[in-house]
């Protein structure tokens, strides 16, 4: 089956086990040339950090692109953090705000996401730089503004939030068409998984949208092509499936 891919695609992968991740990321990465690297969040339920997951696939030289929390770091953690991934090969991070812990006390770090991105251009001027745009937590123009904000602190261009809607793609492609934008495509098939995008991330899904597995590729199909299009990258965040499982549903037709 021919379906348009953009110029890059990334693959989000949660390190839960390091040789499970290892070779989820290796065999991916191996049977679909079209995968450039692997995306790696920091999950606070989960043992392995990003930190540490990059560590294992740049181990092998395998591309990877791990997120820092800003929230729960201090600066000197990170910039050493970065200087040590850099040291074995770390070429991109993606550098996001945070959100505070549902339960227990928490004290935040302090570092904002403008000061974070300014500091670590300033201590690493090859490294690659992104941060994290959000089409849903706030309104269409402050999240613009504050996109702008990055750019100017030297971020390098922006990882966003999935997009289940072509129409809302358009507004962000129209609007950042000379930026380098990794636009995210994720599979809803449950009501529980809609219900946490739309608490967790204030999600608006199209008055039509379907659960069905045949549906969600579709989508995810005609959000590439669009994608392509414009010129720009994609990241898929399987979440509920495995990567496996989602890319053969994607690409394969059963």
């Amino acid at each position: 089956m021919k379906i348009k891919i953009p110029n890059s695609i990334a693959l989000e992968l949660v390190p839960r086990d390091s040789s499970l991740f290892l070779e989820e990321s290796r065999s991916n990465l191996e049977q679909y040339p079209f995968i450039k690297k692997i995306n790696v969040p920091e999950v606070r339920s989960i043992p392995i950090n990003s930190f540490e997951a990059a560590q294992i696939l740049l181990s092998k030289a395998l591309p990877v692109v791990p997120h820092f929390r800003l929230i729960d770091r201090t600066l000197d953690d990170l910039l050493e953090k970065l200087s040590f991934l850099e040291s074995i090969g770390l070429k991109e991070v993606l550098l996001i705000g945070g959100d505070l812990p549902k339960k227990g006390e928490f004290v935040p770090s302090g570092l904002t996401t403008l000061r974070a991105i300014a500091e670590v251009r300033r201590a690493f001027p090859s490294l690659k730089i992104y941060a994290g745009l959000d089409p849903y937590r706030s309104s269409f123009r402050q999240e613009l503004d504050y996109a702008f904000q990055k750019m100017e602190a030297g971020c390098d261009g922006f990882y966003t939030q999935p997009f289940f809607s072509l129409k809302i793609l358009d507004l962000w492609l129209e609007q950042l068409s000379n930026t380098e934008l990794w636009f995210g495509i994720s599979p809803v098939h449950s009501d529980k998984s809609r219900q946490y995008w739309e608490r967790v991330n204030q999600v608006v899904f199209p008055a039509n949208f379907s659960y069905g597995k045949l549906e969600n590729n579709e989508l995810a199909r005609q959000l590439l092509e669009r994608i392509a299009d414009a010129n720009c990258n994609a990241y898929f965040m399987p979440i509920t499936l495995s990567a496996a499982e989602y890319l053969k549903g994607l690409f394969f037709r059963e």
